[in-house]
């Protein structure tokens, strides 16, 4: 079952927009009707000894989940569900993956003519402090760094999903006149993700550095800090070379690189 607004994902279709440099490095592309969760199955292919660089998509999943394990509405509605398994060296050290993917999206849709988009530290896509896109990093350490990134990307949602969701949200539908097509933008995607990972492999943020001021969603906002045991109301002031969010709190300068911390918009 698929959205009646959108065709079918097709692994045919998604291949056909992905440049061969890209395709090349690709050993599988796995592509499901309903899954608990795409960076789950590529962890399961990983248990079963496939440590190759795969992507798996999804039209559905019944238990996705987002940051310090938030769950992800994920119906059948035409939205894109997405992850990609990348091998890093096991020394390496990736502060900031889920900042350089962020660029890669917005600057991906950004092609679409989809503009206006910027990042909310450390994983959300926002248009106007509505979130479109969130972003998932998570690692096992072996031989390897084993590394899945999720993104979810909202084409459409359904009233029933949204009144569920506990923050404002949008979807492409509502910024597009001609939404983009899934299986086109998929394989753009892809191809995008394959080259920023490649990129931080060999440089870190450095590449990515320089956008950030262009697309930070917090740039010198009041906002709170929320633990399991406190909040927080301080200023936003950008990040530092190592991907952390840098804050201000009674005129001092502090660092987050926690990402289970909760942050929202004080005004």
């Amino acid at each position: 079952m698929t959205s009646p607004d959108f065709p079918a994902l097709s692994i045919t279709e998604i291949q056909s927009v992905l440049e061969q440099t890209s395709a090349s490095k690709l050993d599988d592309i796995l592509l499901h009707t309903s899954v608990p969760s795409t960076n789950d199955e590529l962890w399961k292919r990983l248990a079963e000894g496939k440590t190759t660089p795969a992507v798996c998509l999804s039209e559905s999943q019944t238990a996705g989940r987002g940051r310090r394990g938030d769950h992800w509405h994920s119906p059948h509605a035409g939205n894109l569900y997405l992850s990609i398994f990348w091998p890093f060296p096991a020394e390496m050290t990736k502060n900031g993956l889920s900042i350089a993917i962020g660029i890669s999206l917005i600057n991906t849709l950004k092609d679409e003519g989809i503009n206006g988009l910027q990042l909310k530290w450390p994983n959300d896509i926002l248009y106007k402090r509505q979130k479109l896109a969130g972003i998932l990093v998570e690692s096992r350490f072996g031989i390897k760094q084993h590394t899945v990134i999720g993104i979810g990307l909202n084409f459409k949602l359904p009233a029933a999903t949204k009144n569920q969701i506990q923050q404002p949200t949008i979807s492409l539908q509502q910024l597009c006149t001609t939404v983009p097509c899934r299986n086109r933008l998929a394989g753009k995607i892809i191809h995008n993700m394959i080259e920023t990972l490649e990129l931080f492999q060999h440089s870190g943020l450095n590449h990515f550095l320089p956008q950030w001021p262009n697309y930070d969603a917090l740039a010198d906002q009041t906002i709170t800090l929320i633990s399991d045991h406190d909040k927080l109301t301080v200023q936003a002031r950008g990040i530092n070379d190592q991907g952390e969010l840098r804050y201000q709190h009674n005129n001092m300068l502090h660092t987050l690189s926690n990402s289970h911390v909760s942050i929202r918009f004080s005004s």
